[in-house]
C-alpha cells in the first residue's frame, strides 16, 4: 500500500462500543497482540504486559466491579449541584465491556530512572532535568503498544475501544487478575466483531493541532 493508501485506511478505524456475540479466534487474537509487541518504546525496555480476558465469567466479575464503582460515584455526585452534569456518562464506562467478547487490560511498570542516579551520583539534583521518571517514559511506551493493538485489530476486522473509565475500578481488576506491583493497569480495552458500522468522530484540523517550525527553503 502507498502512503495515501494508508491515511486512507486509518481514517476508516473508528472507537466500536457494540459487539456481536461471535467469538474471537485465539488466533487472531496472537496477531493483534502481536501487533502491538511491534511498537516502539524507551531503551527498547518494552514495559508492557497484557491481560486477555475471554472467561465469560472473568470478563463479568470486571464489568461488575466498574458498574459498582461507577455507581458509587454516581450517588456522590448526585448529592451535589453537578448530578445532571455527570448524567448517565458513567455508563460508558461498562457497558462497552459488557457487549465484548474480550477485553484487554494493558499493563505497565516503571523502571529505575538511570539518568537521574548518574546526575545524583555526580553530586546533581536530577529535579533540575527532565528524565525518564519526569518524561514517563515507561508509560508512554506502553501507549504505543496500545495503539499498534488497535490497529491490528482494525486490521483484522474486529472493533475496538480503548476505555479510561474502567481505571475507576483499578484495585478491584488488579486483585481480580492478579496484576501486582511493579504493573499498572492502563485502562481497559474492549474488542470483538463489530455489529454495524461505527459512525465517524470529527477530528481538528491540522491547522489546530500542527505548529510547523520553518523557513522559505524548508517549505518547499
Amino acid at each position: 500500500m502507498t502512503g495515501p493508501e494508508i491515511l486512507e485506511w486509518l481514517r476508516t478505524r473508528r472507537s466500536v462500543r457494540t459487539f456481536s456475540a461471535e467469538p474471537v479466534a485465539r488466533d487472531v487474537l496472537v496477531r493483534v497482540l502481536e501487533g502491538a509487541i511491534t511498537a516502539p518504546s524507551s531503551t527498547n525496555r518494552q514495559p508492557w504486559r497484557f491481560a486477555v480476558v475471554r472467561s465469560p465469567s472473568a470478563r463479568a466479575k470486571i464489568v461488575t466491579a466498574v458498574a459498582q464503582r461507577t455507581a458509587e460515584m454516581k450517588a456522590i455526585i448526585a448529592r451535589s449541584h453537578h448530578a445532571e452534569d455527570f448524567g448517565d456518562y458513567g455508563d460508558f464506562f461498562h457497558e462497552p465491556l459488557a457487549a465484548a467478547q474480550v477485553i484487554v487490560i494493558p499493563q505497565y511498570r516503571e523502571y529505575p530512572d538511570l539518568i537521574a542516579n548518574l546526575i545524583a551520583s555526580g553530586g546533581g539534583d536530577p529535579a533540575q532535568f527532565s528524565t525518564a521518571s519526569a518524561m514517563q517514559a515507561e508509560l508512554v511506551s506502553a501507549s504505543a503498544a496500545i495503539m499498534m493493538l488497535l490497529v491490528q485489530a482494525h486490521a483484522e476486522g474486529l472493533g475496538a475501544c480503548m476505555m479510561a473509565g474502567p481505571m475507576v475500578a483499578r484495585d478491584d481488576i488488579h486483585a481480580l487478575l492478579g496484576i501486582e506491583p511493579p504493573w499498572r493497569m492502563v485502562g481497559a480495552i474492549a474488542l470483538g466483531h463489530p455489529t454495524g458500522a461505527a459512525p465517524a468522530r470529527g477530528r481538528k484540523p491540522l491547522d489546530r493541532v500542527v505548529h510547523w517550525i520553518e523557513d522559505e527553503e524548508t517549505k518547499q
